[in-house]
Parts: structure tokens; sequence; C-alpha cells
């Protein structure tokens, strides 16, 4: 059964499109000429024709079913210009056994069918986009999705990587799944890969010169040399040493002999006369050792500056070198504490020159450097490792996708496959399961049509058909022609009754009621010797042009059993489609008794500017008559208190007088007190209401009057004994007192 039809950019409907839908057992479409109708019917007739390649349908559960359409082009191929038309194959009396095995495989085919239709919808929904192939969809997408955010994040450092893949969600997804199988590459850390990523994916790859370690063997050396731990004093066997000891001025003495020189033969301090052996007692107290001593103390003293201004130099540059591979910001400051640490030795130098005597530790410059050059030992052997990379750039970069795609496996992706691994466990093992049964279920459908064929070529008939066709036209006094076996087999023609061919003298009305019996036939039937019990879709559009009331009778009859056969559904019919401008038709095929029709619904197809268009109006028939219009007003009299006498003064006319007339006697017997008063009223107010002006001189009908007057008109129905025809035409506003 078709669900919905769109049709698209062909005669007048709109290109993007006009959907009809949701579609039921029976449809029918009412509109003028010119509406569009007959193209929706040329499209059912040939769904995969050019002219509607912009067209589409969905079917319940994909399964398309024959469909056999009634309209202009019909009737105009119906016979040829010979009166010639192809037999009905009908299924003949005579071999009962043939016929139940017939029937039984008929029942075995609907019931696979149905299985079937069971299955594709569980597998993929009524419309075909639900169903578990939806949620396995719902799952993709979900990993698709994943896939795409890891697009978005790693696209700019790992776009090498994922060449290929990341202008679709869909490819990447297949590649991840494909590389969890086949992938050999190593789990590494993040940190790692963007590293390595940095050496290989780059433009255009090129190696880093090393860092220059600091040497520390000279600075070492002048920092150990015993010159600063030794106290450099005079000789202490002269006369004066004792004195100089136990003061421990030494360095003080020293510094005054300079200017003894200039101020003898009196003290430069004190400027008391000096003797005459105090200065060569000096002199031997410091001696050539002293005077060595100081001498080296100095040397070493310059030589450590020099050095430490060269190391110094050389990390300033090093400071202003900027690498990927060691840390600017930790190198800087480890090149602060060396030059701290150096101000402060070189302090400690000066001051021991000052005061050669003293002792001193140097503060560990050479240590600072140690921690200097293990950080450019570090950062050297990631630049090694990354102009190794650049050597072998190829291998590198084949060995980075790998370890990169197996991190987005084990690490990024790692929840979303798991999800997805659930999904396609449980899900995909009901849709392979599902597939298996669908296709059993179609191979024991070919099986028994196979044998169902074979059947019905020994035992259909098209005689059958022209028969009953004969039977209808007698019925209806056409019996100047009737349709006969041609002498093609299989084949029908027209002939009068002396043996003339009869179709060119047809009327237009003959011929149209002549080819709509035999479509009627047709559609329950086949034009071949199998396919005769095929489901199909049956499509009239306006079969009752040009004719007359007593035929359009019939064909509305007809038709009516076409919809009903749909509706029981248990006939190769399964779904009707009435096209018809003819309100009268369209009245005479959706009457219904007692009520709505079942499993129909309705359109109205108009054309506004140029443009089709199709108006739903689900269960309820747009189509009324102007007896059905006045109770409309009764069901619904909110807001109508004004009208409500005319309307009800209206249905009495038209309703009561084509009984026999209006007893008022009657209608009030049995009514008591206000209702009998409300009742008289009503009759003689609704005939006032025809002729009069409501004004302030008479009655003003109200709300709550009119409660009182429809109550009583219903008691009116009941008491003449049409409560039923009350109660149908109150329809779904009927409520039980």
């Amino acid at each position: 059964m078709i669900r919905t039809l769109t049709l698209a950019d062909v005669a007048t409907y709109p290109i993007g499109g006009m959907q009809i839908g949701p579609l039921t057992k029976c449809n029918f479409v009412y509109g003028p000429n010119g509406s569009g109708k007959t193209t929706l019917s040329r499209y059912l007739a040939d769904q995969q024709g050019e002219a509607f390649e912009a067209c589409s349908v969905v079917w319940g559960g994909g399964r398309a079913l024959r469909t056999d359409v009634y309209n202009r082009d019909f009737l105009q191929d119906a016979f040829s210009e010979d009166g010639k038309t192809k037999g009905v194959f009908t299924l003949g009396e005579e071999d009962k056994e043939a016929k139940e095995r017939i029937s039984q495989l008929t029942d075995d085919i609907a019931e696979e069918a149905d299985k079937e239709l069971r299955l594709t919808v569980t597998l993929q929904g009524d419309d075909g986009n639900g169903g578990k192939q939806a949620e396995m969809a719902a799952a993709t997408e979900e990993l698709k999705d994943a896939c795409l955010a890891q697009t978005r994040k790693h696209k700019e450092e790992f776009g090498a990587a994922l060449k290929g893949v990341m202008g679709n969600s869909e490819v990447f997804r297949a590649r991840l799944l494909r590389e969890r199988e086949q992938n050999d590459g190593d789990t590494c850390l993040f940190e790692d890969l963007q590293t390595r990523a940095h050496s290989v994916f780059t433009a255009n790859p090129v190696s880093v010169s090393r860092l220059e370690l600091t040497d520390l063997v000279r600075l070492k050396a002048l920092e150990e040399d015993p010159i600063f731990r030794k106290a450099i004093i005079g000789k202490a066997d002269v006369n004066i040493a004792g004195l100089i000891a136990k003061l421990n001025n030494s360095d003080w003495v020293s510094q005054g002999v300079k200017f003894l020189k200039e101020s003898r033969p009196k003290c430069p301090f004190c400027q008391q006369s000096v003797p005459d052996s105090l200065e060569q007692d000096l002199a031997d107290f410091f001696d050539e050792s002293f005077t060595r001593d100081t001498a080296r103390l100095k040397q070493i003293a310059d030589d450590y500056k020099e050095e430490a201004n060269r190391i110094s130099t050389a990390l300033e540059n090093l400071r202003a070198t900027s690498t990927d591979y060691h840390d600017s910001k930790e190198l800087g400051r480890l090149i602060d504490v060396f030059d701290a640490r150096l101000s402060s030795t070189l302090l400690q130098i000066r001051q021991k020159i000052q005061s050669p005597s003293s002792v001193i530790e140097l503060d560990d410059v050479v240590s600072a450097l140690e921690d200097i050059n293990k950080l450019l030992m570090n950062a050297n052997a990631r630049i090694a490792e990354h102009n190794q990379r650049v050597a072998n750039a190829a291998s590198e970069k084949a060995r980075l996708s790998a370890d990169f795609w197996r991190y987005l496996i084990d690490v990024e992706l790692k929840d979303d496959l798991d999800r997805w691994d659930k999904s396609n466990n449980s899900i995909g093992r009901a849709i392979s399961s599902l597939k298996e049964q669908i296709q059993a279920s179609k191979d024991k459908q070919d099986e028994c049509k196979t044998e169902l064929n074979r059947l019905e070529e020994r035992a259909t008939s098209t005689k059958p058909t022209v028969e009953k066709i004969n039977q209808t036209l007698n019925a209806f006094q056409f019996t100047n022609f009737r349709l006969e076996p041609a002498e093609e087999a299989h084949s029908y023609h027209l002939v009068r009754s002396n043996g003339e061919s009869a179709y060119h003298s047809l009327s237009e009305g003959e011929k149209t009621f002549i080819s709509f019996l035999y479509f009627y036939h047709l559609s329950q039937a086949a034009n071949s010797a199998t396919g005769i019990e095929d489901d199909r879709v049956v499509v009239l559009d306006d079969p009752v042009s040009s004719l007359d009331s007593d035929i359009l009778f019939i064909v509305s009859s007809l038709t009516r059993e076409m919809a009903d056969m749909a509706r029981s559904g248990d006939s190769p019919i399964k779904q009707v489609f009435v096209l018809t401008h003819n309100v009268y038709f369209h009245k005479e095929v959706t009457f219904a008794k007692g009520g709505g029709l079942p499993k129909s619904a309705f359109w109205v197809c108009r054309k506004t500017n140029g443009v089709t268009g199709l108006v739903a109006f689900q269960n309820t028939n747009p189509v009324k008559s102007s007896y059905e219009l006045l109770w409309q007003d009764v069901r619904k009299p909110e807001g109508r208190s004004l009208t409500l006498p005319n309307t009800m003064r209206r249905i009495f006319d038209s309703y009561f007088k084509l009984l026999g007339g209006l007893d008022v006697d009657k209608a009030c017997d049995g009514l008591v007190g206000d209702e009998k008063i409300a009742a008289r009223a009503l009759l003689s107010w609704a005939n006032d209401g025809s002729h009069a002006v409501h004004d302030d001189l008479h009655m003003v009908p109200n709300g709550d009057a009119d409660a009182l007057y429809l109550k009583v008109f219903r008691r009116i129905f009941e008491n003449l004994h049409q409560g039923d025809h009350y109660r149908m035409m109150m329809d779904t506003d009927f409520k039980p007192e």
C-alpha cells in the first residue's frame, strides 16, 4: 500500500513538491477539471516515466504493488482501432482441485507477504526510515559525529594522518573500524605524538642544529685552585712576626708597607719615629713566598674572571636561542642562577685579594653550569630524534600515522567504539536475522508463485469475463452491442447483433461505460494467464465523464464495491484512489450509512495562481449537501441564535415534508409543561424566523432559550420515530440523554 507520494516539477505541481499523505485504504480526491488530478493518476500509472523524475512514492514496508489506473489514457487505449482488447483472465469453474490449490497458494503467498511486510517494518519502519535500520543508523551517526569531532580537533597537527577522511565522516568511520582490525601501531602519549608530528608532518621538515654545551673543565680547575683556601701571610721567624701574629693584622701591615716608604723615618699612621730595623724586619716578614702567592692569587683571579665572562656571553647567546625542544623559561632561570652565583664568587675573590690571609670557599658556579648542560643534553637528545625522523621522513610518517590511529582507537574514541560495538552486536545481529527471514519469505513466495502461475495458466479463462460484462450491459438496456471473444486468442471485440464491429459507432457514454466495465473486471483479475491474485492498487480518475444518471449510479456502485474490497483486505485490491470533479459521483461513492467511512481519507485538489495544491481533510468528507450544512448549525449552535430558527424550519421542511408532512400535534404528543409550550413555540418560532425580523417587540432568541429549544428539537424527531435520523445527522456531536 502507498503510504505517501510526492509530485514535484511536473505539469502544475510546484518544483518544491506537493506531498500527499498519510494515505489509507481508500483515498478520495475532489477537485475541478484542470486542477491536477489526471497528472496524479498518470504518475501512479507510470512511476518510472521520464516526466516524473522529481516525483516519489513511499510504499508500506518498501513493497511495491501492481497499480491499475483508469483515466483518460486507459479509456483511449483500452480498445484498439478495430475495437479489440486483451482478454481478462479469471479462474474457471471446471477444475475444482486446481482451484482449491490456487486458493491455498494464494493464501500462502498472502501470509508470507504479510510476514515479509511485518519483518520489513521491523527492519526499516513503515516508511522505510525507521525500525532496526534506523536504530543502527542512529548508532552510526553517533560514531560519525565523534569522528567529525576528532577531525576538527586534530586536523591542524595531524592532517597528514587524517588525509582522505577529513571531508567525510562516513569515510572516517569506515577507516577507523578498518584500522582497529589491521593497525599495528603503538599506543603512545599524546605529547609524544605531537612532538613527532612537528618533525615529519610539517610542509618542509628540516634538521635542527644542536645546542652547544658549556665547557666546564677550565672554570672548574680555577674554582678548585688551592690558592683560595690558603692563608697568605709573612715569614714566622722574624722579630716582628710574633706581634703581627698576635694582632692578626698581616693584611693591614702589608698594605701599610707601601705607605712607609713615603713617610720614613716616621710611621705613616702614628707619625712616630720608627726604628731603622723595622723596614728590614717587614721586608723579611713579607718574603719572596708571600710575594709569589699574592701574585698567583691575582693571576688565578684574572683567569677566573676571563673564563667566567666567556661562559656568561655564551649563555646569553643561548638564552636568545629558541627551539621546540627545550624549555626556554627553565633555561633562563638556570642562567639567572649562574649569574647570581658568579657575582657572589667574583666578590669573594676580590675580598681574598684585598685580604690574602683570608680563606674562602667559592660558591658552586660549576654546579649551576652542570644543571644548564643537563637541560641542553636533554634538548639535544630530542633534537637528535627529530633529525633522525627528518632523515627517514617517509617511514616515520607511516609509523606516526599508525600510532596516531592507534591512539584514537585506544584512547580518544574508545568509549564511542564500545557503544558502537554494543549497538552493532545487538542491533546488527537483529538486522542480519531479519534480512535472512525476509529473504526466506521472498523465496517462499517465489516458490508459491511459480506453482501458482503454472496452475493459473492451466485453469484460467477469458470467457467468464465476457459473460459478466454482457450481463451487465443487458441489465442496463445496452442491447445493441455486446462483447465477444475475438479470433485472436485471449482477446475480445465489440460487435453488433448482426456481427459487425461496433466500437467506432458507439457514443462517448457507451465507450466510457464498456471501458469501465472492462477495467472493473481487470482490477480483480489480470490480462494475462498469470498474476490474477497479485495484490494491487486501483486508481479511478473521473470514470463518469459522458455518463447519464442511470449509468453514473451503476459506476458509483461498482466503485463503492471496489473501495469496500480494499477496506476488507480479502481481495487482491489493497488500496483505492478515486479522483473526480463530479459532486454527485463523489457523494455516491462516499455515502456512509450511520456515520463516517472507515479507513478513508479525503483531499481537495485546487489550483491557485497556476500551482496545484492538495488540502487534507483526514476522515472528514469536505463535500457536503445543503441539508448536511443545515445540520452543522444544529451540531454547533454557538453564536447562531439569530439563524437557528430558520435552520430548524428548513430541516423540518426538507425532511418531514419529504416523509409526507409535519404533524405538529403528533410532534408535541407526550410533552408536558414547559417542554410542550417550548415545542409549540419552537415550531411557531421557526416559522416566524423565516419571515420576521427580531426586534424588541418580539422574543429575542438567546443562549439559554437555544438550549431548551435544541432539546425539544431532538424530542420532536423522537416523537415522530425519527430518532435514528437525528442520531445519524448529529454524528460525533450526538450525546445520549
